[in-house]
C-alpha cells in the first residue's frame, strides 16, 4: 500500500509554475511524461468524524479508475487505499478489506458526503541519474475547485510535489535545497483538498452538535439565553436538509436533540422571557418533537435490529426477518409524511418567527423577574435547585418503586445535565466536566431502563400490528415474544443496578462539588 512521504510546495503569487519548470529542466536530466487529469473528492461525515480521527479521505479519479485513499491529516502520507467502482456513501458501499475495517468504527451509522472537489492537471518530470534510472519524480500541478453543490468554483494554488524513489535520498535532498533556497518555494503541510474546502466556503469542524458557548457571567440572563438558543437553532436548521433527504439517521437525531434542548432551555432558564412568548415556542418545538418521533422510532428499531437478532437463541434468529421487512415497508411512508411536515408553512413560519425573536435585541428594561439579572446568578440558582430535586427524587426510589418514578428521575437528570452543559463556560472546566461525567453514569442507567421499557411495549404493539396486516408468521411472533421477554429481563436488571449507581452519585464529595460550584462565594460575587 502507498506509504511514502513526499515534499509538497505551494507556488506563491508572483511566481509562475512555467518558470519553475524551466529552472528544473535546466538543473536536472529529466524525462517529461504526459499530462494527467485527476479529480479528487474530499469525503467525510457531516460531523467530521474522519477529520476528528486524524485523517483525510480522498477519492481520486484518473483515466476512468477510482481509488479511495486514506491519508494523515497533513495529506502527505497515504495510509491505505483501495479501488472502488463509485463514490461511497454508507460504509456498506465499501468492499470488505482493511480500509473498510479502519473506517467502519469511525463512521458508525453516518454516511460519507462529498465536501469539496479539486480538478488537477498533473505533469510528471522523472529525474534520471547517469544510468538513466529514475531517482525522483517531480509532479507539477495546476488546480481548480468546485464546491460540493456546484455553486462555487475557481482557481487554486499551483503545487509542486517531490515524490521519492526508494534508495535515492540524496537527489530529493538536492532538489529540496534548490526549490526552497534558490527558487524560494514554501514547503506546505496544507492538503490541497483542504484548500479546496476553504475556497468552497467550508472549513473542518464547521458543524458539531456539541454545545460550545462562551458566556460572560455578568451578561443579562435574557441576552445570554438568546445566545444559547440561537446556537441550538443553527444546529436544528443545519440538519433539516439531511433529515428530508434521509442521508443517514444522525441528521434526524441531531435535529431532535437540538429541539429537545431548546424546549429544556425555555423551561429551565425560567423567567427571562415573556411567559406568552415562552409558551408559544415551547408548544411549537413540542410539535417538532411530535412529527419527528415516528421516523426516529423506526430508525432506532432498524439500528437495533442486529442486536435484537443476536439476543435470540441461534435457531430463532431467522424468524425475526419478517419484523425487519415490516419496519422497512413502513419507513418510506412515515418518512414522506415527515418531509411534508418539514416543508410545511407551519414549520417554516415557526423557525422564521423564532429566529426573528432571537435576533431582536433585548429591551433596555424588562419586568420579567430574571431577565436583567446576571446569567451566572440565574445559572447557580436553577442548577442547584435541579440538583436538589434529583437527590430528593433519587432517594425516594425503592426496589418496589413504579417505573414511572425512575422515568421522572431521568427527566430531572436530563434537565440538570442540559443546564450544566448550557452554562459550562461560566465555571472551572475541570470541575464542571467532572460533575457532568458523574451525572452521565446515572443517566446511562436510567436511560437504559426507560429505553428497554419503551421498546418492550412498542414491540408488543408492532407485533400486534404485523398480525393485523397479515405479515406476521407464527415463528415471527414467537421470536418477538422472546425478544420482549429479554427486554423486560434487562429492564429489571437495570432497576436492580440503579441503587448502587445512585449511591455512587449521592455522596458527600459530589454534593460538596455541586455546592462549591453553584452556591460558593465565587459564584455569588460573579452574580452581583
Amino acid at each position: 500500500m502507498m506509504t511514502h512521504n513526499y515534499a509538497e510546495y505551494v507556488v506563491p503569487d508572483g511566481v509562475r509554475l512555467e518558470d519553475v519548470r524551466s529552472r528544473l529542466l535546466e538543473s536536472e536530466r529529466c524525462e517529461v511524461d504526459g499530462v494527467r487529469q485527476i479529480t479528487r473528492i474530499y469525503l467525510d461525515s457531516f460531523d467530521w468524524r474522519l477529520y476528528q480521527a486524524g485523517g483525510l479521505l480522498e477519492e481520486q479519479e484518473e483515466a476512468g479508475e477510482r481509488i479511495l485513499v486514506w491519508r494523515d491529516c497533513s495529506g502527505s502520507q497515504a495510509l491505505d487505499a483501495m479501488l472502488v467502482s463509485k463514490t461511497p456513501g454508507p460504509i456498506g458501499d465499501l468492499p470488505p478489506g482493511p480500509l473498510r475495517e479502519r473506517l467502519a468504527p469511525l463512521l458508525a451509522m453516518r454516511t460519507l458526503l462529498p465536501l469539496a472537489r479539486a480538478m488537477s492537471s498533473v505533469e510528471t518530470l522523472r529525474v534520471l541519474d547517469d544510468e538513466e534510472k529514475t531517482v525522483v519524480r517531480i509532479e507539477l500541478e495546476t488546480n481548480r475547485f468546485a464546491s460540493a453543490d456546484g455553486k462555487k468554483e475557481g482557481a487554486l494554488s499551483a503545487r509542486l510535489r517531490l515524490v521519492p524513489v526508494r534508495g535515492y535520498p540524496k537527489p530529493q535532498s538536492r532538489l529540496q535545497e534548490l526549490l526552497e533556497g534558490e527558487i524560494g518555494l514554501p514547503l506546505t503541510q496544507v492538503n490541497g483538498l483542504l484548500e479546496a474546502l476553504e475556497a468552497s466556503g467550508r472549513r473542518p469542524l464547521d458543524y458539531s452538535s456539541k454545545l460550545n458557548y462562551k458566556l460572560d457571567p455578568k451578561e443579562r440572563a435574557d441576552a445570554a439565553t438568546k445566545h444559547i438558543l440561537l446556537d441550538l437553532l443553527k444546529t436544528l436548521q443545519a440538519n433539516v436538509a439531511g433529515s428530508k433527504e434521509n442521508l443517514d439517521s444522525e441528521f434526524l437525531h441531531d435535529l431532535r436533540v437540538a429541539t429537545r434542548r431548546t424546549r429544556s432551555a425555555l423551561t429551565q432558564i425560567r423567567d427571562v422571557f415573556n411567559a406568552e412568548v415562552t409558551e408559544r415556542f415551547k408548544e411549537g418545538f413540542g410539535w417538532i418533537q411530535e412529527i419527528t418521533g415516528p421516523v426516529r422510532d423506526l430508525d432506532v428499531y432498524l439500528l437495533s435490529f442486529d442486536d435484537y437478532r443476536g439476543s435470540l437463541p441461534e435457531p430463532m434468529r431467522p424468524y425475526l426477518e419478517p419484523f425487519r421487512q415490516f419496519l422497512v415497508s413502513h419507513y418510506g411512508e412515515q418518512h414522506r409524511t415527515l418531509v411534508r411536515q418539514l416543508s410545511s408553512p407551519r414549520f417554516r413560519t415557526l423557525l422564521k418567527d423564532w429566529r426573528e425573536f432571537l435576533d431582536a435585541p433585548v429591551p433596555e428594561f424588562s419586568a420579567v423577574p430574571n431577565a436583567m439579572r446576571p446569567i451566572r446568578g440565574v445559572s447557580d440558582e436553577r442548577t442547584w435547585r435541579m440538583y436538589r430535586r434529583v437527590i430528593k427524587e433519587g432517594r425516594a426510589i425503592r426496589p418496589g418503586s413504579a417505573p414511572e418514578e425512575l422515568h421522572e428521575l431521568r427527566k430531572s437528570c436530563k434537565k440538570l445535565r442540559y443546564l450544566m452543559e448550557f452554562f459550562e463556560s461560566l465555571y472551572p472546566g475541570n470541575d464542571i466536566n467532572k460533575l457532568v461525567k458523574i451525572l452521565k453514569g446515572l443517566l446511562d442507567n436510567l436511560g437504559n431502563f426507560q429505553d428497554l421499557a419503551v421498546q418492550a411495549v412498542s414491540l408488543r404493539h408492532l407485533a400486534q400490528q404485523m398480525e393485523e396486516e397479515g405479515v406476521a408468521t407464527t415463528d415471527a411472533l414467537l421470536a418477538m415474544g422472546v425478544l420482549v421477554g429479554n427486554l423486560y429481563q434487562r429492564q429489571q436488571q437495570a432497576h436492580v443496578e440503579f441503587a448502587e449507581i445512585f449511591a455512587k452519585f449521592d455522596i458527600s464529595a459530589n454534593e460538596k462539588m455541586f455546592q462549591d460550584l453553584f452556591q460558593g462565594k465565587k459564584g455569588q460575587e460573579l452574580a452581583t
